[in-house]
């Protein structure tokens, strides 16, 4: 109870500072708890269909394209996004390097949290037109929040369960084999 109460009482723009500079750090770190040789392969199935390195991916795709170009809106930039342009299967093709991508993540999201602590609370409520509809800078940083806890949580996952599914994948396909 303590922790909630010192948060709404801190200045919001230093709360989603600090939560997007943690997410981020978490989101690398779990990267870096998959084993270098699997961080290319799809996990078993229950674990998705992406790498380790195409979360990565997505996670820098999206916060190039969507997440800080949405919210320098508030700055009165306009949104440049172009859905037909927008294609992050095709920018992803056979792979990046992981290293570089993990560097351009951190390089974006720095500068995203850098923007958070120049808005004063009142613009944080502000609604504008975004890809999500008309939505406050609150939602959007909100959803940045969301988005990056839900890769780290898919990505840790990887980390933590791979041996575990595949192992229990493996009896189940012994089991089917004696029928």
């Amino acid at each position: 109870m303590y922790a909630c109460k010192e948060a709404i009482n801190m200045n919001l723009s230093q709360w989603f500072h600090d939560q997007l500079k943690a997410s981020a750090d978490g989101f690398v770190w779990a990267v870096e708890q998959v084993p270098a040789e699997r961080r290319f392969i799809a996990p078993p199935a229950p674990l998705g269909e992406w790498s380790a390195a195409r979360h990565v991916f997505h996670m820098l795709y999206y916060e190039q394209k969507i997440a800080l170009p949405s919210v320098r809106q508030w700055l009165g930039e306009p949104l440049k996004l172009i859905e037909e342009e927008y294609d992050e299967d095709a920018a992803w093709g056979d792979g990046q390097d992981l290293e570089i991508m993990l560097a351009q993540f951190q390089e974006v999201r720095a500068t995203q949290i850098a923007l958070v602590l120049k808005f004063k609370e009142a613009l944080l409520e502000e609604k504008r037109e975004t890809v999500w509809g008309d939505v406050s800078l609150r939602w959007v940083v909100s959803k940045t929040f969301q988005h990056t806890a839900e890769h780290l949580h898919d990505v840790l996952s990887i980390a933590l369960f791979w041996d575990m599914i595949a192992r229990h994948l493996q009896q189940g396909e012994k089991e089917n084999q004696k029928f």
